[in-house]
């Protein structure tokens, strides 16, 4: 009884480290796209970005040639 209890603890443990690990990796991947910190990003539902509006907030705007960041 007392081996399955610790077996379970390491198994949460390994479930927790690794479910951790992913969604950092997904975190990393999401604050690479820079379309948030353009000077051309509206935020509007319709348009999000007048200059390239498909590649907005998607994974081909990580390396936008357009990409001007915004001076407040």
């Amino acid at each position: 009884m007392f081996v399955l209890l610790w077996l379970g603890i390491g198994y949460l443990s390994f479930s927790l480290a690794r479910s951790t690990r992913r969604n950092w990796r997904q975190i990393r991947h999401h604050h690479a796209i820079p379309c948030t910190r353009c000077r051309y990003f509206s935020g509007e539902m319709v348009l999000k970005c007048p200059v390239n509006p498909k590649a907005a907030l998607t994974d081909q705007a990580v390396d936008c040639p357009d990409f001007m960041g915004r001076v407040d």
